[in-house]
């Protein structure tokens, strides 16, 4: 199974504006760059599994797994202006918190203690004055780590109710409402939730964080008992992308972009496989829910692809060609497409097939195929800069000839 152009699989090399494909004939890495593009800084777990900040224009490549991953994510805003300055933009109900009481995700001294009152109330933090807009996905996010207590509860205002979910930081489980939370170093979780707005409002109300001792978030508290959180985060989307810092004001992270790989060198138009190991969200933006990683002509016209996207959770292979009257289209769905997992698609005249995870998809026969040097480049769009993709690509590799199903069954096996 001799590949011609391989990504990732626990080979990085990056740089300005650029990734790199690896070669296993001579183990080497190729001269054959992805061009990338970010036009603003954004964070990213790094090797050490802390959360670190990469400068405008390199790539991301995110170690939450050993092996590491690229990550590609949509434009985003946290319009928190005080992500992690607790005294500045925040109000405190039979609470308080001390900043630089603990090592953060970042691995510095930065996070703060969140200590409940000696009162019989509520203990919680509002973040203040935030704009929601009638109909529109948002999520709220922030990172927890437990103290004496064991718990903590975010609630939204979605303008009409309020909504609300608990986290246990000792057992990285949501114990009630919808949610999801994400384990890192030392203990920290990242807790988030997500709402869609009733109403469009600006309230003060939006995003809260409230201590819980196990047995709800109203109690007599002792004035020293508490969580530790750091980094809070609300942005416009159905899910919580990678840690955005404020100091005062909203900060935007641009969109990621990486394309262009290879030339008509590189791939056989007539034959070969297109494999990749990825994983999204929790799911796609409704606004542009196609995520391709494709190997294209530089258009959308001439396409080999697999995707994540078409409705929540569905993932696709896709052989297209408008030249050659080539329209294939083979589609499963998941239970979870934030997990991992292993895909292909074969292209051979009388030969396509797609395989997830082992299984065999669906296949055709048809003896159309793609004229000599169609194929040039591999991108993570659909070959014209649009419909990018969007998660966690751990590996991706193309093979310059059509493996067999016992092959492909056994490359695709989690």
């Amino acid at each position: 199974m001799g590949n011609t152009l391989k990504l990732g699989n626990g080979k990085w090399a990056t740089g300005k504006d650029t990734v790199l494909a690896f070669n296993d004939l001579n183990n080497n890495f190729k001269p054959l760059p992805f061009s990338f593009s970010r036009a603003s800084s954004a964070t990213v777990v790094n090797q050490q599994g802390l959360i670190e900040t990469v400068a405008s224009g390199v790539p991301r490549i995110d170690f939450t797994d050993a092996n590491g991953a690229l990550l590609l994510e949509s434009q985003r805003t946290n319009t928190i202006t005080y992500s992690n300055d607790f005294s500045n933009g925040w109000a405190y109900f039979d609470s308080s918190t001390v900043a630089n009481e603990l090592i953060s995700p970042s691995g510095a001294l930065d996070a703060s203690k969140f200590i409940e009152g000696s009162g019989s109330s509520i203990k919680r933090i509002i973040n203040l004055s935030q704009s929601i807009v009638s109909g529109n996905n948002y999520t709220f996010s922030i990172f927890a780590k437990k103290g004496e207590r064991d718990f903590i509860t975010l609630t939204n205002s979605t303008g009409a109710i309020d909504v609300t979910t608990t986290f246990d930081l000792t057992n990285g489980t949501v114990t009630s409402g919808s949610g999801s939370i994400e384990s890192l170093t030392n203990g920290w979780f990242r807790c988030s939730r997500s709402f869609t707005a009733a109403a469009t409002v600006t309230s003060n109300y939006i995003a809260q964080a409230f201590i819980n001792n196990g047995s709800g978030i109203s109690y007599t508290g002792d004035g020293t008992s508490g969580i530790y959180i750091y980094g809070a985060q609300i942005e416009q989307g159905s899910y919580a992308t990678s840690y955005i810092p404020t100091q005062g004001s909203a900060v935007t992270v641009v969109k990621d972009a990486c394309n262009n790989a290879g030339n008509d060198q590189v791939f056989n138009s007539a034959e070969g496989v297109l494999y990749a190991e990825i994983k999204g969200f929790i799911s796609q933006d409704t606004t542009d829910p196609n995520r391709y990683i494709t190997i294209t002509n530089g258009t959308s016209n001439e396409r080999v692809a697999l995707l994540l996207g078409g409705n929540t959770n569905q993932l696709r292979a896709i052989i297209y060609s408008s030249t050659q009257s080539i329209n294939l289209s083979f589609t499963t769905s998941l239970t979870d497409v934030k997990q991992y997992n292993k895909l292909a698609v074969k292209y051979k005249s009388g030969d396509y097939a797609f395989f997830l995870n082992g299984v065999k998809i669906g296949g055709s026969i048809i003896t159309n195929a793609f004229p000599a040097n169609t194929l040039t480049k591999l991108s993570f769009d659909i070959g014209d800069g649009t419909q990018q993709f969007r998660g966690y690509a751990k590996g991706v590799i193309v093979y310059n000839t059509a493996l067999t199903d016992a092959e492909l069954a056994t490359l695709t096996t989690i």
